[in-house]
Formats: C-alpha cells, sequence, structure tokens
C-alpha cells in the first residue's frame, strides 16, 4: 500500500514538472514567433525603402 502511494507522489510531481516544462516551450515560442515577425516585418520596410530609391535613380 505505501509503495502505491509513493507512485501516486511520483506520479503526480512527473505530471507538474511535465506541465512546467511545457509552459516553458509555450513561452519561448511564443517570443521566438513574435521576434520571426518583428524582423519580417522590419525586411519589409527595408524592401520598400530599396524599391523606393530604385524608383527615384531611374
Amino acid at each position: 500500500m505505501t509503495t502505491q502511494v509513493k507512485q501516486q507522489g511520483v506520479n503526480k510531481d512527473m505530471q507538474e514538472e511535465m506541465v512546467g516544462v511545457l509552459t516553458a516551450i509555450s513561452i519561448v515560442s511564443k517570443r521566438l514567433a513574435n521576434r520571426l515577425s518583428q524582423l519580417d516585418e522590419q525586411n519589409e520596410r527595408k524592401g520598400e525603402k530599396v524599391n523606393e530609391q530604385n524608383k527615384t535613380r531611374s
């Protein structure tokens, strides 16, 4: 009986740890997605500036 109680405690601890790890992964994924989005916007703006400069030179 004590073995069963210990196993339940271990399972609960393991589940809590997994929840923490998955939460951390989710947070990091969201940050990376935001940074990629920002970089994409910056690259688009740079591309627009280059296109405008090329039009004025023509």
